[in-house]
């Protein structure tokens, strides 16, 4: 069971028993760093419980992934799992999701009235409370006397980075589960086969990443959007030399520069297929700047040659 999430063995094994005996708790709380794997573990336990395929049986294989159930908690539109997080609460106050910092006694409520309804269609009930450690004293203390009085088939599974930051009558009303830090040969190997980086780029982001997965997938990310950024910059005339000696030096400091350049390539592709005389030439010179950086030729160089060449090619750039 649970396959499809990385590491955890121990949670793994633990729940994979629970469940094949039949000794599922109530209350939960998934307590570890953000990016490691709590709440794909709680979706996946949703899934294995409310598996509805006719000939699946509970086994070491997990939920089927394909019948009806399955898909509608991957797509996180089930009506028997709910979520009592910021956005929900965002939703129903008609709030901003930014402006949520607390977990108020109104979700709370919330949650309780579909705990005290029937299931719509799943076997069982399952409510994630994420971020666990955002509840304030009354939410709390509404949450605590849910807890006590949870019926059939109805999994509460609290979300935290921390244990002391749940209220200790909570604490001692749920299974604590604790996640661990993926290993730096867990995030390359997933680096390597997702996004296709080379050994040395998916080990220099493991390091950093701190055993979190989604910390490496937002650095990945932060790199594309850097050559987002330039390239909108550059084609809507908004930068002077300084500005792109300086976005240069910037990208050199980050080590960025085959990543920037890549993501500058996909970018003005969108463009030339509209207009392929007026970008045939900037998809040229990324090119050949991509060729360099391969040969291992300065990358300073590369850039700051890169980015005089277009601001020359453009011409009405403001100089």
């Amino acid at each position: 069971m649970f396959d499809n999430i990385l590491g955890q063995q121990k949670v793994k094994k633990i729940l994979s028993s629970q469940i094949k005996n039949d000794r599922v708790a109530h209350a939960y709380i998934f307590i570890g760093s953000t990016g490691i794997g709590k709440r794909l573990m709680a979706l996946e336990f949703a899934k294995i419980l409310n598996c509805n395929m006719s000939d699946f049986n509970i086994s070491d294989i997990g939920a089927c992934g394909v019948c009806r159930s399955c898909k509608k908690i991957t797509k996180n539109i089930h009506p028997d799992l709910h979520f009592v997080d910021f956005a929900k609460q965002a939703d129903m106050k008609g709030e901003e999701l930014a402006k949520q910092k607390t977990l108020k006694i109104e979700i709370m409520k919330y949650m309780q009235k579909k705990i005290a309804t029937k299931a719509y269609e799943g076997k069982w009930k399952i409510f994630i409370i994420e971020p666990a450690e955002k509840m304030n004293i009354t939410a709390a203390n509404s949450l605590l006397k849910t807890i006590e009085e949870l019926p059939e088939n109805t999994i509460i599974i609290l979300i935290a980075k921390h244990k002391e930051a749940i209220p200790r009558t909570i604490v001692s009303r749920s299974q604590i589960l604790f996640f661990q830090p993926l290993s730096n040969e867990m995030i390359i190997t997933w680096l390597m086969s997702n996004f296709s980086l080379s050994l040395q780029k998916a080990q220099e982001i493991a390091k950093i990443s701190e055993g979190s997965l989604e910390f490496a997938i937002q650095f990945i990310n932060e790199k594309k959007n850097e050559g987002i950024s330039l390239w909108n910059k550059l084609n809507n005339k908004k930068l002077y030399i300084s500005d792109i000696l300086n976005f240069s030096k910037n990208i050199m400091q980050k080590n960025n520069a085959l990543e920037c350049i890549n993501t500058m390539i996909t970018e003005v592709k969108k463009d030339f297929r509209v207009y392929p005389k007026k970008f045939a030439v900037v998809l040229n010179l990324l090119n050949n700047s991509r060729t360099l950086l391969l040969k291992n030729v300065n990358s300073q160089i590369v850039l700051d040659n890169l980015f005089l060449d277009l601001l020359d090619f453009k011409g009405t750039f403001i100089l």
